[in-house]
């Protein structure tokens, strides 16, 4: 039955509910995990390069106003964050911890790597410019809190250790462990809401003026571009 399929058009897969793999009754599991991943249950993560641009721009408007009150109180309130984290988890031990604590540990470990709060800030606000510049985006809270949550995530995600194995054969045996936390789920929503929440208030006005900086210096975005189609038409062209 057509109600048995999934909603996303072109799809054409059983929902979850009904292959008895999952009970989401209206998107399949391919679609439910994209959502868990990505934000979206069609619109992907967008690619470094895509997100650059629109971080660069938001980083010079930052520094531009450093001393206005709503860019210092939401900086004050990424540093905050960061403080109170705590110390750092390895990624091996945060297997069936609980969202809120794994994202502690997350911001634990970007304090630990150096990360400022300002470099925080203007990923969540280039992340707001670019869903809002693109015309093919999805343009949802979820999603966006989930790109922004993705984008921080990078910067600092994994645990890293190297050590010399002795080895009575011969000489030690150089080991290395590279460890990383699964980027999906819930966790990635609790570290957007942390951005978000400091960070939503100055993105009202800012995310107009970054877009400008970028197309000003890299041009439009391709979706404003002469025969530009989303990536769900499908049509002939």
């Amino acid at each position: 039955m057509s109600s048995d399929l999934c909603s996303v058009p072109g799809c054409g897969r059983p929902t979850a509910l009904s292959t008895g793999k999952g009970r989401s009754a209206f998107h399949c599991r391919y679609h439910v995990q994209l959502k868990a991943r990505h934000g979206s249950y069609w619109c992907a993560t967008y690619r470094a390069s895509e997100l650059r641009p629109y971080v660069v721009a938001a980083s010079v408007l930052l520094a531009e106003r450093s001393q206005q009150g709503a860019v210092a109180a939401a900086t004050q309130e990424l540093a905050h964050t960061l403080a109170s984290a705590g110390r750092v988890d390895p990624a091996m031990n945060l297997r069936g911890q609980p969202a809120s604590y794994r994202a502690r540990v997350a911001f634990a470990r970007l304090r630990e790597a150096g990360i400022e709060p300002r470099r925080l800030l203007a990923i969540y606000l280039g992340v707001s410019a670019l869903i809002e510049d693109d015309l093919g985006s999805h343009r949802t809270q979820e999603f966006r809190i989930v790109q922004a949550a993705k984008a921080v995530h990078r910067l600092a995600s994994g645990t890293h250790r190297s050590w010399e194995m002795f080895n009575p054969l011969g000489p030690d045996i150089h080991t290395e462990l590279h460890a990383y936390p699964r980027s999906s789920g819930l966790v990635l929503r609790r570290i957007g809401e942390k951005l978000e929440k400091a960070g939503e208030f100055l993105a009202r006005e800012a995310v107009p003026k970054i877009i400008a900086m970028k197309t000003s210096s890299h041009g439009p975005h391709p979706s404003h571009l002469p025969g530009w189609r989303p990536a769900w038409d499908t049509r002939p062209r």
